[in-house]
Parts: C-alpha cells; structure tokens; sequence
C-alpha cells in the first residue's frame, strides 16, 4: 500500500468509522419496518416530508463530479460553471408547476406520467431511454467516479488482499462503494435512500463549509481571491473566443464551452430535463405526503443547491490562490482536479479531515444509490409490472429488490470498458450525451402539460424524433474527434455547432414537430386527460392548489430568487 496524500489519523479514522454505524443503525431501522407493497418499496409509502424530499435531492444531486470535478472547474476556470450549480430555480419550478401534475396523476415514474398525457408507446419509449442511459452513464460513471475520487483522496495505489495479493485501490473502493450502498438501497428500498440522505446530506454541507471558512481565512478573504482569479472570476464568458468565429452566424460555431448566450439559452432547457422531468430526481417529490410536503421540499432543495457554487467553486480558487501565495504543499498542484483533495489534506486538522472523508463518501454514496432505487422503479413499474399485471405486491418488491443487484453488477461491469474509453474525457462525455438526450424529454412535457391542443401521438413522435437527432449527433462528432472523421460541409456544421447552441436548437426543433404533428392529428379526449394540462385542470383542483401553499412558500421562493440574482451581480 503506498503512503496516503491525506495523512489521516486516529481521530480522523473514529469519525469515519461513526459515520459507518450511524448509516448502519438507519439501514437496519428501515429494514426492520418491512416494505409490503410498490407504494412503500419505491415511493416511501407515499408519507415524505419536505425536510427529507429537500436533503435527498439535494443528496442525489451531488457526486463525485461536484467533489473533485466541480471544484476542479473552479481551480481551472473559475465561475464558467456556477451557471449550472444556480439551477435553484428549477427546484422552485418543479414544486409550483410540475409538483401539482404529476401528484394528481398519481404515477410511480415520470414516464407513467406520459402515458396518461400521451399513449402507452411514450412511456416505453421514455423507459427505455432513461434505463439504458442510466445504466451506461449515470450508474457506472458515478460508481467509476467515486472510486477514483477515494482512491485519490486516501493515496492508495495498491492493498494486499490475504489470499489473493495486491490489487489496484481502485477496485477495492468500487466494490466496496457498491456493496455497501447496494445492501441498504436493496433491503430498504426508497424510505432507506431517503432517510440514509437526510443524514448525508448535513454531513457533506459541514464539511466542505468547514473548508470554504478555512480556505477564504487562509487567503485573506474574498479580496485577495478576486486578486487571484482576476481572469476567471467573471460568471459571463464571451461570445466568441477567435477571430474565426466573430459574428453572426460564426459564433454558434465558437469552441468556447461557456458562451454567455449558450447558456442563457441551453441551461434552463438542460436543467428543466433533470430538475424536473428526471425520474432521478423527481421520484423524491413523488413519494411526498401531499403537495404541500413536496413543495416545500423542493423549495428546501433549492436552497441547498445554492450551496455547490460557495462550497465547491470557490474552494477551486482558493486552491489556486494558495498556489499562487506559494502555500506549503500546494505547489505540487498540477492539475485542477487536485484542488479540493489538497485543502482537506493542507488546511483542515486531524478530526475535520475525518468529516470531510465522510461527507465525500456519504456525496458518493447517495449518489448511488438513488441510482439504483431509480432504475429498479423504473424496471419493475414501467415494464415488469405491465408485462405481468397480475403479479403480487410482495412479488413486485422482490423484482425491484432483484432489479437493483442487476443494476448494481451492470455498472460494475462496464467499468473495465470506461477506464477504456474515458481518456481524460469521461465527464465532458457524460455531460455531451446528457445534452443531446435532455432537449427532447423536455420539450415533450413542456408542451404535453402548457395545453391540451397537443395531440397524444405527437408527443411520442416529437420524444423520437429529438432523440435520434441528438444520437446522429453524438455518432458523428464522437467519429470526428476520436477517429478523426471529416464531412461535408453542412454535416460538418451540424457537428461543430457548439453544444449549448446546438442543445437550445433541437429543443425547438423538437417543439416544431410536436406543433405540426398535433395540428394533423387527432387530439385527447378531455375527459381522459382531465388536471393533466393547464387548460384541462378543474376548479376544484385549482383550489386545491391554492390551499396547499402560503405566505412563507411564496417568500421563500422569491428569497431563492433574490439569492440568486445577488450571486449573478456579485460576479458579474
């Protein structure tokens, strides 16, 4: 075993080791309780509160891409990507506008959804799509990440195994990242995700919030950081960054991967995709008691993920800063991923290294398994059960318990294949293939819930549509940049466009076809569609909304807002 770059001690072992038998004692508790039916196995039986729906996002939501990649980004470019960690607003979009919608319709999936507003061919469709892009990206990326990131925060390069010799950290840390969230997410289903993230999620805030106070002290404040990062601590980035691709239309053509006209346009297209179309995501909101609960939980989120910009970000440029100051053991920082490793080694004491380790593993952790609570819903409610409707309750919990082990060797399974083809490139290859997938998916339920004039049959020939021009896309540039294929013009344009424009504009396209299609074809019956569109919700239902919110949900709404806005003008 080769000596660790965080040097932890005993202390620092004990707080990892407490971390450990608190998410133990909360696996077991859930698991004495005993799921009986599908209500219960995915959906907590339907009785989450909003503290719980809030850290549990906001939980799922962070990875190993925040824990190294984020504050990797903030070392490298500084504030280019707070755009996307200020996606708090979509937490208030999903608990105002989609929360009602999809509560009424009482479904298990997002996809379920779709059937009642489309046909049953949109949500197989939409299944298929979300199951197979989790299994290939999201599950496998986030296990591979996450032993990546262990194995670069304890310095291990190998462990000698009684009977089997030295093996690479690497696989010990992905196996034991599996097995651990694996065995809890199995045996308690959605109430241990929710529950085991109610704990991670303080965790994680404490420890990188020890670092952001730390960090900014070492460096002598906010001033001595702006000092530092003058170049990069700009949120706006230009149009254009060569002479090549000045004007119109060159710029759409610019290399740049944050042009501040992109991400104006393509961010909140993006973020509605995940914020509130993922099951991922959204499976949180419908396991809520009611509207209120899962409101409020969304709210809740939303202040939590304004978190990632103060906690991550920043902490890249106070690592760069210290670089800069000439700070002990800083100046081996060769590359900005090493950014948040190298604070918890140099600026934190014996004990808070602990924690830090701990809110690390309880990010990858939650991650994970609400990974694998996703796809196995997906599977058993989406497929399983309607290819055997007569299956029993307990049944159905066996298959999602089943589901999840399957998805759980999957990803591990395809990891031998990313260490492969990742290169250096796997997050901006994750991050392209989410981009191409997302346009779609979100125009389908924009325009299926803002009217009823869109027809049941354009949403499933818009979601195909949109989907096959984003994979021709990926096909083609994935060609060129790794094979060094070249086209003709106009198939070249289509492939260098950059990824943010091209994003906003297979958003739009894939409206268009959703309008001309439902223009030509018949449209739902009203009654079969009833508070599933804006234009078809009753008045009962609309009162039933009005009841469910006051004052304080619309202050802390717009104080989410407020926040915000304050950050774009900080760093303008």
């Amino acid at each position: 075993m080769s000596g660790s770059a965080v040097q932890f001690g005993a202390l620092d072992w004990v707080v990892v080791a407490m971390y450990f038998v608190i998410l133990a004692g909360i696996a077991l508790w859930v698991a004495l309780k005993r799921e009986k039916t599908t209500t219960d196995y995915f959906l907590a039986s339907r009785n989450a509160g909003w503290f719980l729906i809030g850290t549990s996002i906001f939980a799922s939501n962070i990875g190993a891409e925040h824990l190294v990649g984020l504050a990797g980004s903030g070392a490298g470019s500084g504030m280019a990507y707070a755009h996307w960690e200020l996606h708090s607003y979509l937490c208030i979009v999903l608990g105002w506008i989609f929360a009602p919608f999809y509560l009424r319709s009482n479904v298990f999936t997002t996809p379920e959804f779709l059937e009642k507003r489309y046909t049953p061919a949109t949500r197989t469709t939409l299944s298929l799509i979300f199951l197979v892009s989790y299994i290939l990206t999201k599950a496998s990326v986030t296990i591979y990440a996450g032993a990546i990131t262990i194995k670069t925060i304890l310095g291990f390069d190998t462990v000698s195994l009684p009977g089997i010799g030295d093996v690479d950290f690497f696989w010990v840390s992905a196996f034991a990242l599996v097995v651990i969230t694996g065995l809890y997410t199995i045996v308690g289903g959605m109430k241990a995700v929710l529950w085991t993230e109610g704990v991670q999620a303080p965790l994680l805030l404490i420890g990188s919030v020890i670092i952001l106070i730390v960090g900014l002290d070492r460096v002598g404040g906010m001033d001595a950081l702006r000092a530092a990062n003058a170049d990069t601590i700009s949120m706006w980035r230009p149009l254009s960054t060569t002479a090549e691709t000045q004007g119109f239309p060159n710029f759409l053509f610019d290399p740049s991967d944050t042009p501040w006209l992109g991400v104006m346009l393509a961010s909140p297209i993006l973020g509605l995709w995940y914020w509130c179309t993922d099951q991922y995501i959204v499976q949180r909101i419908l396991a809520a008691k009611n509207l209120t609960e899962a409101r409020r939980g969304a709210i809740f989120a939303g202040y939590l993920k304004l978190f990632p910009v103060f906690i991550f970000l920043i902490p890249g440029m106070i690592a760069v800063t210290l670089q800069q100051q000439g700070a002990p053991g800083f100046a081996e920082m060769t590359s900005p991923d090493q950014a948040f490793p190298l604070l918890a080694s140099y600026l934190l004491p014996e004990g808070l290294r602990g924690l830090v380790l701990a809110g690390m593993l309880a990010a990858l952790m939650s991650s994970l398994a609400s990974l694998f609570n996703s796809t196995a819903t997906l599977f058993t409610v989406d497929f399983y059960k309607r290819v055997r409707p007569q299956s029993s309750e307990a049944h159905l919990v066996m298959v999602g318990r089943v589901a999840t082990l399957v998805v759980v060797g999957l990803g591990i399974a395809w990891i031998p294949i990313l260490l492969e083809i990742s290169d250096g490139q796997l997050y901006a290859a994750l991050q392209l293939v989410q981009a191409l997938i997302a346009p779609a998916i979100a125009a389908v339920f924009v325009l299926g819930i803002a009217s009823k004039f869109v027809s049941p049959i354009s949403g499933l020939v818009g979601l195909i549509t949109g989907f096959a021009v984003g994979m021709t896309r990926l096909f083609l540039q994935t060609s060129h940049d790794f094979n060094g294929v070249t086209y003709p013009g106009p198939v070249q344009a289509f492939v260098d466009i950059n990824w943010l424009y091209f994003a906003f504009l297979l958003f739009a396209f894939t409206c268009l076809v959703i309008l001309v299609v439902s223009t030509f074809t018949p449209k739902a019956d009203p009654a079969k569609i009833v508070g599933l569109t804006r234009d078809t919700v009753t008045d009962a239902q609309r009162a039933e909304v009005k009841a469910s919110y006051g004052a304080w949900d619309i202050f802390h709404s717009f104080a989410i807002l407020a926040i915000i806005a304050g950050v774009y003008i900080t760093f303008w």
